[in-house]
C-alpha cells in the first residue's frame, strides 16, 4: 500500500479554502481535468457526505464519493470507480490554521491506495501514487494562488 501526503501553506482562513476546496466545478479549472459534475448529491448537503463527483480526465472517467464533510476543517473522499489498476482506499483534505489571527492555514492532503494487479501491485501503486502526488502539488499551488498567496 502506499501513503502519499502534501501539504501547503495558504495565507486564508479555512472557512474560505475550504470553499474552494469543496467546490466540484471549480476542479475543472485545474490542469489535465476536462470535466467534473456531480452525479449524486449529498445526504445533507449537496456536495457532502454521500455525494458523488464525475471527474473527466483526457483519457479516463474517475468517480469520487465523499466520505467526510466539515466545513472549515476536512474533506474527505475514495475513488469508487476507475479503469485503473489500483484500489483508492481514500483521501483526506484536512485545514490547520497557523497563528492566532486565523488568516493562515496549513492544508494537508493525504491519500491511500494500492496495486490491484497480479503481479508488481506495489510498483504499480507507487507509479500512480507520484502521479497523484504531482497533481496534489500543483492544485493546492493553484489554489493558493487563486486565494492570493
Amino acid at each position: 500500500m502506499q501513503t502519499l501526503h502534501v501539504s501547503r501553506d495558504f495565507e486564508a482562513d479555512a472557512a474560505t479554502i475550504f470553499d474552494v476546496i469543496a467546490d466540484h466545478a471549480g476542479y475543472a479549472s485545474l490542469p489535465g481535468i476536462r470535466s467534473v459534475s456531480l452525479r449524486t448529491p449529498g445526504e445533507t448537503e449537496r456536495g457532502g457526505v454521500g455525494a458523488e463527483r464525475v471527474i473527466q480526465l483526457p483519457a479516463i472517467r474517475l468517480v469520487e464519493r465523499i466520505t467526510e464533510y466539515k466545513p472549515g476543517e476536512s474533506l474527505g473522499y475514495r475513488i469508487i470507480e476507475c479503469p485503473l489498476p489500483i484500489d483508492h482506499i481514500g483521501a483526506r483534505i484536512m485545514l490547520q490554521p497557523l497563528g492566532s489571527d486565523g488568516n493562515r492555514t496549513r492544508v494537508h492532503w493525504t491519500s491511500r491506495l494500492r496495486g490491484t494487479t497480479p503481479f508488481g501491485a506495489e510498483l504499480t501503486a507507487s507509479v500512480f501514487a507520484a502521479q497523484m502526488r504531482l497533481a496534489y502539488r500543483g492544485a493546492l499551488e493553484i489554489w493558493a494562488r487563486r486565494l492570493g498567496g
